[in-house]
């Protein structure tokens, strides 16, 4: 952390408990006027009825989805891809507090995972602050699962494809693509749709019947972009792969006496490669010791 960084950081730090404030007030004022409604948890109320109405008839788009073309209405339509039903059908056993608390657990757990930058604590809080981010939580909306997709996504690279339940977000189900694990993920995920072969096969009817816009689920774009900033801004050494982040990690900082005295340095493990890097005595230049192949390589030296 340089001298100016480190000079404003209670300037930042300040700024955030300020937005978080508004945050609070923001919130709790949202939830009065809902409640007051009868509104909280209604869409997932309605998550609820649709997997019902499944369960009991069969039915996930309606005939009037399919005669033709029509209007969107909340809470009367539904949009969602049919495998949306593994997230739907467990949660009419499931207790309810388990709706928010997984997914708002996930996202705070990524964001700690990354560490921010303290500069970059006044931005997360402002999008937390804005009021359309409670209001999608309070109604119980699936943006919130949503972005834990994307901040498991950005940890551990597979959750990503389960932003697929939500085509229109499409783009961010792409984190994690050049890991191997999303693309056994994708391929599991391919081969549980197959019993909804059926239901499939209509869903581009009921899509291009629909009076939805393809961006129609870019009204919460703040909250999607949470985890990718907590990752942009990230302290942590090194800088985690976007859809790798697990992959390598810095295992322990080390003392090596070397030329001009005593100097920490990182051992680092790529557990992909089975590889370790860890720096000379001197300083000059990093060791890498790959234990698969048994051989020793030595990167180019850095500029001291």
């Amino acid at each position: 952390m340089n001298a100016r960084v480190k000079r404003l950081q209670p300037v930042w730090v300040g700024l955030t408990i300020v937005l978080l404030g508004v945050a609070v007030y923001f919130t709790v004022s949202l939830y009065r006027i809902i409640d007051d409604q009868r509104a909280v948890g209604v869409d997932r109320t309605y998550y609820q009825f649709v997997a019902q109405r499944w369960l009991d008839t069969g039915v996930f788009y309606t005939s009037r989805q399919l005669d033709g073309p029509y209007q969107v209405h909340t809470l009367v339509d539904n949009l969602y891809p049919p495998h949306a039903l593994y997230l739907f059908v467990p949660f009419l056993f499931l207790p309810d507090f388990l709706w928010w608390s997984v997914p708002l657990g996930l996202i705070a757990y990524v964001v700690w995972w990354c560490r921010p930058a303290v500069w970059a604590w006044p931005i997360l809080a402002l999008i937390i602050a804005l009021p359309k981010t409670p209001n999608q939580i309070i109604y119980g909306n699936t943006d919130m699962w949503i972005t834990a997709f994307i901040a498991a996504g950005v940890r551990w690279a597979w959750p990503a494809v389960l932003i697929s339940i939500k085509p229109s977000l499409a783009v961010f189900g792409l984190i994690g693509i050049r890991s191997r694990s999303w693309w056994i993920a994708a391929a599991v995920l391919a081969l549980a749709s197959l019993p909804f072969l059926g239901l499939w096969l209509i869903y581009p009817t009921v899509m291009r019947n629909s009076s939805a816009e393809w961006f129609y689920s870019f009204g919460n774009l703040p909250l999607f972009v949470l985890p990718l900033v907590a990752w942009a801004t990230s302290t942590r050494r090194p800088v985690p792969r976007l859809g790798s982040a697990g992959r390598i990690s810095l295992l322990r900082w080390t003392s090596r006496c070397g030329v001009g005295g005593c100097t920490p340095f990182p051992t680092i493990r790529c557990s992909i490669f089975a590889t370790t890097w860890t720096p000379l005595a001197d300083g000059s230049r990093l060791e890498r010791r790959i234990s698969r192949t048994r051989s020793r390589d030595r990167l180019p030296p850095t500029r001291r």
